[in-house]
């Protein structure tokens, strides 16, 4: 018996040599590459139509340039103070909610509303 030829993936181009089955084609990562910044694009117009406060996201829509990172913040809510390590923007059903990640003194982080942060001077 001979053994079977190997199976291009079903997403590879015609014009392009196959890729190896569960590897995606260059021009299906670069489909997902444009989605995504169509995604953020429609994002950021959304927030700007409806008034909030505009801010860039970055890799897994982290808010890379935010002015607090790194330093100490008390997070109004609990009275907690600590490092602001992170803003995330994650999806909350129709909306984005802006979380901030906020690592204390002891090490174990906790999250809050982005608005709930003061900074310390």
């Amino acid at each position: 018996m001979t053994a079977p030829l190997p199976r291009p993936a079903p997403d590879s181009a015609t014009d392009e040599e196959p890729t190896a089955y569960g590897v995606p084609s260059s021009r299906l990562v670069s489909r997902a590459e444009a989605g995504l910044a169509r995604f953020l694009e429609r994002e950021h117009n959304q927030a700007d139509q409806a008034g909030h406060a505009v801010s860039t996201a970055g890799s897994f829509l982290h808010e890379d340039s935010h002015p607090w990172l790194h330093k100490q913040v008390r997070d109004i809510a609990s009275s907690g103070e600590g490092e602001l390590t992170a803003i995330v923007q994650e999806k909350n059903g129709s909306r984005t909610v802006r979380v901030a990640h906020i690592r204390p003194a002891s090490g174990i982080e906790w999250t809050t509303a982005a608005d709930n942060l003061q900074l310390i001077p």
